[in-house]
């Protein structure tokens, strides 16, 4: 990581002096450095793919080394383990509600993860990859409230409903325009037929950018 940075930062060098004024041939174009150096201009945001709370906490210390900012951890099973690092850095944890032991580094993997996230002051977004808990993140949410309420942390319905809604929505730099009901926005709504976190509950309506695209009648 810290190789391929070092090669983006030279890059980024390179153009921003031949950008000033144009002059000559310009250097090389490089897909990959090029991503890199968006990153180091802050116009990327970045999320990363890591499990493990030692590796994260590496990224973080690469990510100040080079100075651009880390936006979201995926998977993030072992989130709990730093939460209050990820609170410190604002440094969102996209987790899943309960999947874990499937491979090494996922052995350490807790229920209640998400809930320490909440409770330490950390960033927490509703995650699946999954194509059935995608389409169901209101019970994933539920399933994590509730172990977080078994652990003794009270997570309140509000919390929950941010880790679907206006939390992701800022971690892609969206929360402008979308993530909660507020003038101006677009508007993205779904009108349920009961409590969201309830299994029996139904999708009545949903409506993106203003049009309604469902209706169960």
């Amino acid at each position: 990581y810290r190789a391929a940075w070092i090669q983006a930062e030279a890059y980024r060098r390179r153009w921003d002096k031949w950008l000033e004024n144009r002059t000559g041939d310009p250097p090389t174009r490089d897909l990959n450095l090029e991503t890199l150096a968006e990153v180091l201009r802050g116009n990327i945001l970045v999320h990363m793919h890591c499990y493990m709370a030692d590796e994260m906490a590496a990224l973080i210390d690469v990510s100040k080394e080079f100075g651009y900012k880390i936006r979201s951890f995926h998977h993030a099973v072992e989130a709990y383990k730093i939460a209050d690092l990820l609170a410190k850095e604002g440094i969102a944890a996209s987790m899943w509600a309960d999947w874990g032991g499937m491979k090494m580094e996922m052995m350490d993997g807790i229920r209640a993860n998400m809930a320490i996230v909440q409770a330490a002051g950390g960033i927490v977004i509703m995650h699946s990859d999954d194509a059935s808990g995608s389409q169901r993140l209101n019970q994933e949410a539920a399933k994590a409230m509730a172990a977080g309420r078994a652990a003794g942390i009270n997570i309140t319905e509000e919390d929950a409903i941010k880790w679907m809604t206006i939390n992701p929505a800022w971690a892609i730099g969206l929360d402008d325009k979308i993530g909660s009901l507020v003038a101006g926005k677009n508007a993205d709504v779904v009108l349920w037929s009961g409590d969201p976190f309830s299994v029996y509950t139904r999708a009545e309506k949903v409506w993106v950018d203003g049009a309604m695209l469902f209706d169960r009648s």
